[in-house]
């Protein structure tokens, strides 16, 4: 399977490491921004397709930088020759690609993703660490991510019961995670707002295994070889950042899925 990785975000020494792990199971784009270290960039440049990407200071919503992380994918995937597209953090890494690319492989129609901080205690909320499926679906994902968040004029965390969604089986806010996971169904011509907004919580979880199983699959970290994965927006300061063991983030207090059928 011809596969492109999408490298997105600022340039980190995690991003060195990635380049060359990738290189050896498709082709790679870095997209990352303008203002990222020259030095770094022109090495990048001599070994794979960078995008540069102009720095921005952020007009309205951008919870966890939303906004920049939909500006660094989305480049990426225009530039992309393949049908397949997996998108990576530039400040994470995996050492063995292989199983996530035979995942990719035979789940064609849908979205793969990684179980940390896939989240089995509250609904739509997929990890958005690793995102892989079709070009043409991942870009639909992000033009509606792009116009999903345009209607939060401002900076702060939205309520998700500001969206229609009242039930307290979702997160409290609208994340990343929920923003393109709405989206990205809406793209497949399902809109869950709507499909949800007269159901008891029996139904929406019956709904949501249904709609979550029909359109994505998973990939655990533990099969990628060493890896790294951060935890940059943990609301306690002085829990971890970050995570090189499975075992440690399944353990942490807030849960991760080890498959689908714990949803």
């Amino acid at each position: 399977m011809e596969v492109t990785f999408v490298i997105q975000g600022p340039i980190t020494c995690e991003t060195m490491k990635t380049v060359e792990v990738c290189k050896k199971y498709g082709e790679v784009i870095v997209s990352c921004w303008d203002n990222d270290c020259p030095r770094l960039i022109k090495k990048l440049s001599k070994q794979v397709k960078v995008v540069k990407n102009k720095f921005f200071n952020p007009k309205g919503y951008n919870f966890q930088n939303i906004q920049y992380h939909i500006a660094t994918f989305l480049q990426g995937v225009k530039e992309a020759k393949t049908e397949y597209v997996i998108k990576i953090r530039s400040d994470e890494y995996f050492t063995d690609m292989s199983k996530l690319i035979e995942t990719v492989s035979k789940n064609k129609d849908k979205i793969t993703t990684c179980n940390f901080l896939f989240r089995p205690d509250v609904l739509f909320h997929p990890s958005d660490h690793i995102i892989a499926g079709k070009k043409k679906s991942l870009f639909a994902m992000l033009i509606w991510s792009m116009d999903f968040i345009k209607k939060f004029k401002e900076d702060k965390p939205v309520s998700v019961k500001k969206i229609g969604l009242k039930s307290d089986l979702f997160y409290k806010d609208v994340t990343a995670e929920v923003t393109f996971c709405i989206s990205y169904l809406k793209g497949k011509g399902i809109d869950v707002i709507n499909d949800i907004k007269d159901m008891n919580n029996d139904e929406l979880k019956k709904y949501h295994k249904k709609i979550i199983n029909n359109h994505y699959a998973l990939i655990r970290a533990s099969d990628m070889g060493n890896f790294l994965l951060r935890f940059k927006g943990n609301p306690d300061i002085t829990g971890p950042t970050a995570f090189t063991n499975e075992q440690d983030f399944l353990n942490y207090e807030l849960p991760s899925i080890k498959s689908m059928k714990e949803l």
